[in-house]
């Protein structure tokens, strides 16, 4: 899902900060499978400039489509043809794949991006020709609809429909899913040993977590800028997206004093680094943390109080589909709990479905990773769509941090 790394030697200065190859990383590319989400080119602006802008607002992408391509008439099922698919690596099992070949008939050609951009770019590039199913996440499908990239085809006409729980019926980027129905969920927080940091000193928040004393050892960062400036302005008071100034120059200031204590920026190794007890603390996406508890028991994760992200990557259809029958009944398959089941498993992650926790593995509906308790979702907060002008905000005050 998401990959990108910076180290940060243990004897660093400002000038040891580096990454390997993709550049800055931006969020959006998720999890245990190798994934970059990466919103826009890396700026290396000073904060002053970041101060100036930060009230703006923002545009969305230019786009060829003026009007919404419209599918929302009876559903179909289909039985044979084909279906082209855009997805997350990981997300499409070999054995997935050939079970719904068996039961529908339908053949499948599976490619992979690496970003929502990606995906974004492939859309524009073609007019949104090549393939039917992808699956943007949250943000990124709210801005294909206003580029009127995506299909209207109003998932309360599929019969598996009722399937989507109430938690993820009606989400502020798509409040009526008329374009697209959720696949997977994750979440971001961070990760404690309990056998090197005692419980009266364990963080459980943000705050907490920048102000945990370094005699514990360093941290780790994802090398994600939303992430790690989201988690910064909500240390200082503040939220996601917002366009106060001075929240921007508090979560500067942290970020600057907060950098003695971390050990290494990367989206890669994540799990690897705290199973083995090289970290005792990082921040961390909800399925790499749970194959990190399969290695190391002492792993705990942390829901932050002051705001734990959630993310969902949905299904949708391609402006350009050619096969609009059988991606209504692709959609309609994966709304069936027991045929998402093997997905969720594979994935690391909680069912958006109706009763799709209840067929994981015992082991998984155990983890707080894969189900939150009420407490903990109390605390989650559903990814906004930024506008280009604070997406810029957020690159430039993270690469100031990684300078």
């Amino acid at each position: 899902m998401r990959t990108s790394s910076a180290v940060i030697p243990s004897n660093h200065s400002h000038s040891d900060y580096r990454e390997s190859g993709r550049g800055c990383g931006s969020r959006y590319g998720r999890g245990h499978v190798g994934r970059t989400f990466r919103r826009m080119a890396c700026m290396a602006l000073a904060v002053a400039g970041l101060l100036s802008s930060a009230a703006c607002s923002g545009g969305i992408s230019d786009s060829a489509r003026t009007t919404d391509v419209v599918a929302n008439g009876a559903y179909h099922e289909a039985h044979g043809g084909e279906l082209h698919i855009y997805t997350w690596a990981g997300y499409m099992p070999d054995d997935v794949i050939k079970k719904f070949e068996k039961d529908t008939g339908i053949k499948l050609t599976v490619d992979t991006f690496e970003s929502n951009e990606a995906l974004e770019a492939k859309l524009q590039s073609t007019g949104g020709s090549g393939y039917d199913i992808v699956m943007p996440s949250d943000y990124m499908v709210y801005q294909l609809i206003k580029e009127h990239m995506l299909v209207k085809f109003d998932v309360s006409k599929l019969p598996n429909g009722k399937n989507i729980s109430k938690e993820f019926s009606s989400p502020y980027y798509d409040p009526k899913l008329e374009y697209s129905a959720p696949y997977v969920v994750g979440y971001t927080g961070f990760m404690v040993n309990t056998k090197k940091i005692p419980k009266s000193a364990a963080p459980t928040s943000w705050k907490e977590f920048f102000a945990l004393s370094s005699k514990y050892g360093k941290s780790q960062l994802l090398n994600d800028s939303i992430e790690v400036t989201n988690a910064a302005l909500r240390a200082v008071g503040s939220e996601q997206c917002t366009t106060d100034a001075r929240a921007y120059q508090n979560a500067n200031d942290l970020l600057q004093s907060y950098r003695s204590k971390v050990g290494v920026v990367s989206s890669e190794g994540v799990a690897d680094r705290l199973a083995s007890g090289e970290q005792v603390i990082g921040m961390i996406w909800s399925y790499d943390a749970y194959q990190a508890q399969q290695s190391n028991k002492d792993l705990e994760f942390v829901y932050p109080s002051d705001g734990t992200t959630q993310f969902v990557d949905n299904m949708a259809i391609a402006a350009g589909a050619q096969n609009i029958d059988q991606a209504k009944t692709f959609i309609n398959y994966m709304l069936d709990p027991k045929n998402k089941e093997a997905i969720d498993e594979s994935a690391g992650a909680g069912s958006v479905l109706k009763g799709g926790d209840a067929l994981l593995p015992s082991e998984m509906r155990s983890s707080n990773t894969i189900v939150p308790s009420a407490d903990e979702l109390k605390h989650a907060v559903t990814e906004k769509a930024c506008s280009n002008a604070i997406n810029d905000n957020y690159t430039q005050l993270f690469e100031n941090f990684k300078q």
